[in-house]
């Protein structure tokens, strides 16, 4: 069997207005030698025709069906399906510049590293409205150990580079032969996955080519939405980090508390089903459990948004967290722009 240079894996869920412009985008990728798996994830829209449609004639898309369980649990399908050399993961409602592939191959023909993490473009929406565009660019940076790799993590992470898991290219034959696979978490899960994948990690290169498009919509985004057991997975991967590399526990502890914030930020959105009171309760409970604890005492306070976050931890006041996490949650409905330019300056 001849394995294609690319397996290309990509969850979709009722995305009838989306995913035809992603197929699109791969079908024009300079580079053409890729197997694409679409894993429909119990779609209740017209996704299923429309990816039928677009993907009819070309013998390299595949379209799988399950019952819906989120995407981790579609990306796993769509692993397990895989027969390429390297696994690459995207969204259905986003696109690749023209170059993509060919510049991934590229590198990996010459230097076959075990991660590429490469720059990409966020247009911040407003739901159907555009609001911004910022470049997350890295200087080009070819990491020669696990040592050194895991040396520059931390300053990765803090960049927004480390956590999503589009903008690089895995070695396919290292995440099935280590059974790395998403958790069944609807929030967290591409960073348990990444955190699982980078223990092997002995070369990575890191690239200024800005090859991702991400459309991030600030108003309906994950921040604001109310999933049960949302702590519980950013604890998971504080203490996942942790175990990983504890040379700098203080920029670690400093993003699990911004994610920490996150998950008592929904507690003020509507489909969220505490009452008042369950919410006061959840948010001691919050501020009381040992990691959080750990991570105020040794968070770094080298912003002045790190300084806010580990001062209203470290208060172990449900009313003043309560207060400033509704803040939060207003100004990102009010201004997705902002919201996300102080996660990005955090």
């Amino acid at each position: 069997m001849i394995r294609p240079f690319f397996s290309i894996v990509m969850p979709a869920y009722n995305c009838e207005n989306t995913v035809r412009k992603t197929i699109t985008s791969l079908k024009k990728q300079e580079w053409t030698d890729f197997e694409c798996i679409i894993v429909n994830d119990g779609s209740t829209d017209n996704s299923q025709t429309v990816i039928d449609s677009a993907i009819a004639h070309d013998s390299r898309f595949t379209q799988l069906t399950k019952k819906n369980e989120g995407p981790g649990s579609a990306r796993n399908m769509g692993i397990d399906s895989a027969k390429g050399h390297y696994l690459y993961l995207m969204d259905s409602d986003d696109a690749l510049p023209e170059m993509t592939l060919k510049k991934y191959a590229m590198t990996l023909e010459k230097q076959d590293p075990d991660l590429i993490v490469s720059s990409y473009r966020l247009d911040v929406m407003d739901g159907a409205d555009f609001v911004d565009e910022r470049i997350v660019k890295v200087k080009d940076e070819w990491l020669g150990t696990h040592e050194l790799f895991l040396a520059k993590l931390h300053e990765l992470m803090e960049k927004q580079l480390m956590y999503v898991i589009w903008n690089k290219v895995y070695k396919l034959d290292i995440v099935k032969a280590n059974n790395i696979r998403f958790p069944h978490y609807s929030s967290c899960e591409d960073r348990l996955f990444n955190l699982q994948y980078y223990s092997h990690v002995n070369t990575c290169q890191i690239s200024s080519d800005v090859l991702y498009n991400y459309t991030f919509d600030g108003r309906n985004s994950l921040t604001n939405k109310f999933l049960p057991n949302k702590f519980e997975t950013f604890e998971e991967f504080y203490r996942e980090l942790v175990k990983l590399t504890d040379k700098n526990l203080p920029v670690s502890s400093a993003l699990f508390l911004k994610g920490t914030m996150s998950c008592i930020i929904p507690f003020h959105s509507k489909d969220c089903p505490y009452s008042f009171k369950e919410k006061r309760r959840k948010i001691k409970e919050i501020l009381n459990h040992p990691s959080v604890k750990k991570a105020s005492k040794y968070s770094a306070t080298n912003s002045p948004m790190r300084k806010i976050m580990a001062g209203l931890f470290r208060s172990k006041s449900v009313s003043l967290n309560g207060a400033a996490s509704y803040v939060m949650f207003y100004v990102s409905h009010l201004s997705p722009k902002l919201i996300e330019k102080l996660k990005g300056n955090f």
